[in-house]
């Protein structure tokens, strides 16, 4: 599965007149026949780094556009017939700019499909000093377990960024994201507070150089969550 996201920065707030200003290009039925099988626009509503003590990134955004297409010949399939609406009915003079990211994604514990869960999306930026590789495997192997076993998780799901923003030497800015659900905010902090969430964390700082979390609300979710 391929996962194509946005992340967008905006000039204002993105208060619930403008979601639903949005809303109705949000709830577009998606074509069963399509190349994009769903897509989510996640508000961020929160940017402390919720349940974890971690070097953060300075990227900031404001919301994160996910689309779901089955393949990279899909993702390009809709990018060419303009599917993909970058902004998802957000209004032009509210989008300061957007950046594309394309992703392999990876379910690890499938998410709860009634939106009744919080969500925490997290962006991974890799030690400099491990190869892409070695990120992929620590990442989706050892990591993946790890994370698997912290109480109260009710999903999670990774996304191995093969394309995205660079810096000024060409560098990545952007080498995973993270989404994770739990029933609220104090089982986040409970699981990475457990003796399984404190061995997850030693693991990360192997491979992962910044972790920046968001909590984000998912609107108009069409396909997958």
């Amino acid at each position: 599965m391929i996962s194509i996201m946005t992340l967008m920065k905006t000039n204002s707030e993105l208060t619930d007149d403008i979601m639903t200003e949005a809303a109705p290009d949000m709830a577009q039925p998606i074509d069963p026949n399509g190349p994009v099988l769903g897509r989510v626009f996640n508000r961020v509503s929160d940017r402390s780094q919720k349940g974890i003590t971690y070097a953060r990134s300075d990227i900031e955004f404001d919301a994160i556009g996910q689309f779901f297409c089955r393949d990279i010949s899909s993702g390009m399939t809709a990018a060419g017939e303009g599917v993909l609406d970058m902004t998802m009915g957000v209004p032009g003079d509210v989008v300061d700019a957007v950046d594309l990211i394309l992703c392999l994604q990876n379910t690890v514990v499938e998410p709860p499909k009634d939106g009744s869960c919080l969500k925490r999306m997290s962006i991974l930026r890799k030690r400099p000093d491990v190869s892409a590789e070695f990120f992929q495997e620590q990442w989706f192997e050892l990591h993946a377990i790890l994370v698997k076993r912290l109480p109260g998780l009710k999903g999670y799901r990774q996304n191995l960024v093969l394309d995205g923003p660079r810096n000024a030497q060409g560098e990545m800015m952007v080498d995973g994201m993270v989404e994770l659900w739990f029933e609220d905010g104090a089982a986040i902090d409970a699981a990475f507070g457990s003796d399984i969430g404190n061995t997850t964390m030693m693991h990360a700082k192997e491979f992962i150089a910044e972790i920046s979390t968001f909590l984000v609300e998912p609107h108009c979710v069409r396909g997958l969550s």
